[in-house]
């Protein structure tokens, strides 16, 4: 008698929140940096005015993003093994590097431009002084020639900063392209449609971040920063459209491939369709997108927040729907696989989230933010023989 066995294979979900997290935060300092990129190595004179508030963002985004990498590892010291051996052939060991190599430009960037600054606040006294001069270095020249060597490094590392932003997040959607056993990651545009994504939130976050900056550091919007946000609104409408327009194609040709592929897209829009079509789609672009569109719109800053935001959402709601979701459909079997994130991994992400906007809001309130036709709140001090 012949004896049958049956296993039933337990499938699970390995990449989960803190990975598409991780996606998440690289993207949008890579958007952030590009839009500083537009006026210290484009040349776009208008963008020079906020290069500062871009560029301070870029940097604290990418230092907490490999941090959802880390706490997703069982044992984190293990992510050494990525520096001990070097894959030349893999996309994941190139990333590493890069996740290097960006963040140390994005520094000597940031400190060509706030040097001058940094050097006039030293006359000021207290902690900022102390803190000026530690970042300094010693190097408190301000000769002509200082300053023009100031620019000059400024677009020397700005330019070199473009490049590096695009590979170090096209690396992540290059990574999920090449799983072929994955439908829904499984395409050449996946790197792409990472990159106007990222162009998208990264966009829609600098415009907030650059209004409550405004706001805190020089007590209003002037009507030079309002005609600017206005400009980028605009930009991001056609990032917007770009982003959409890929989504589209993929997603025809995602359904209309394969057996695999009709299945994965099928799933996209039944199983995860409030996601995929309501928050990503729908909310986070087609919404945005239209309140975009006129020009008295962009002008109106509480629409143009309110579209800031839904993009945000909506980006996030597309990495998780790509990287959880791309894993859901089983490669055996029929079943759903089903994924509920764990406590832990919320609380180290609302962590990383808290801990992020604490180190953003230290450095913008330490750091010069001076900028032509605006000059910082100075802080009244108060006498101590005032209350007695």
């Amino acid at each position: 008698m012949s004896i049958v066995h049956f296993f039933d294979t337990q499938h699970q979900i390995y990449w989960g929140l803190l990975i598409a997290l991780y996606f998440y935060y690289t993207g949008m300092s890579a958007g952030s940096f590009i839009l500083t990129s537009l006026g210290t190595v484009f040349g776009i004179e208008k963008y020079k005015k906020v290069s500062k508030v871009g560029v301070i963002m870029a940097i604290v985004l990418l230092a907490f993003a490999p941090l959802h990498l880390l706490f997703d590892l069982a044992q984190p010291g293990r992510f050494l093994n990525l520096f001990i051996h070097v894959n030349p052939t893999s996309a994941m060991s190139w990333g590493v590097y890069l996740l290097i190599l960006y963040p140390v430009d994005l520094i000597i960037y940031a400190w060509y431009m706030f040097r001058q600054d940094m050097i006039n606040g030293l006359s000021k006294g207290g902690f900022k002084a102390s803190f000026y001069s530690f970042l300094l270095l010693g190097k408190k020249d301000m000769t002509q020639v200082a300053k023009d060597n100031d620019l000059k490094k400024q677009k020397i590392f700005g330019t070199l900063g473009v490049p590096l932003a695009l590979l170090v997040h096209g690396y992540t959607g290059f990574i999920l392209g090449n799983v072929q056993a994955r439908t829904i990651w499984h395409t050449p545009l996946m790197p792409i449609i990472f990159l106007m994504s990222a162009m998208v939130s990264g966009t829609g976050l600098f415009i907030i971040v650059l209004m409550l900056v405004e706001k805190f550091k020089f007590g209003r919007l002037g009507d030079d920063i309002k005609a600017l946000i206005s400009d980028i609104a605009n930009l991001m409408k056609w990032f917007i459209l770009v982003d959409g327009s890929l989504m589209v194609i993929y997603f025809i040709v995602l359904w209309y491939s394969n057996e695999s592929g009709y299945a994965s897209a099928y799933f996209l829009l039944h199983n995860d369709g409030w996601s995929f079509l309501g928050l990503e789609n729908i909310l986070g672009m087609l919404v945005p997108f239209l309140i975009m569109f006129t020009k008295k719109a962009r002008q109106n800053m509480f629409l143009v927040v309110l579209s800031s935001i839904l993009t945000i959402i909506g980006v996030l709601a597309m990495r998780i729907n790509l990287v959880i979701g791309g894993q859901k459909l089983p490669l055996t079997g029929s079943k759903i696989i089903e994924y509920v994130a764990s406590g832990r991994d919320i609380a180290v992400i609302l962590g990383i989230a808290a801990a992020t906007v604490v180190v953003l809001s230290f450095f913008y309130s330490v750091l010069p933010m001076n900028r032509p036709g605006a000059q910082e709140k100075e802080s009244i001090p108060v006498s101590k023989g005032v209350a007695q």
